[in-house]
């Protein structure tokens, strides 16, 4: 019996009836380590803090779609608010730029997030 209870704040969750409002993501970009040009990483977009769970995310180099992109499991919190972390193996250099495109229905566009390199 505990597990159809589960099961049912699940689909609730899902299907939006347990939240009142959309929440709009909160969107982080970062190199998983301290980037230095030339040298492989791993870029992430990480997604936060958003309801309805239906969420697009890419990642863009020079504005086109990246190949090779993984997407982690969609989570929630307690808040029935969503998250999901969006990564790709990347060798950044001063003449690329690399972005998050993250498109959502409590927004009315599509948001890009740039990578902002330290090197």
């Amino acid at each position: 019996m505990e597990g159809s209870v589960l099961g049912f704040l699940v689909l609730l969750a899902l299907l939006g009836l347990g939240h009142a409002a959309d929440q709009p993501p909160k969107v982080e970009v970062y190199a998983r380590t301290h980037a230095v040009e030339g040298q492989e990483n791993t870029l992430h977009c990480f997604v936060t803090g958003f309801h309805p769970p239906k969420i697009e995310v890419e990642l863009l180099k020079n504005g086109e779609p990246m190949t090779n992109v993984r997407y982690g499991d969609l989570s929630f919190n307690e808040h029935w608010q969503f998250q999901r972390l969006v990564y790709v193996p990347f060798t950044p250099t001063k003449d690329d730029t690399f972005a998050c495109r993250v498109a959502h229905s409590s927004v009315p566009e599509p948001m890009i997030y740039r990578w902002e390199p330290d090197f």
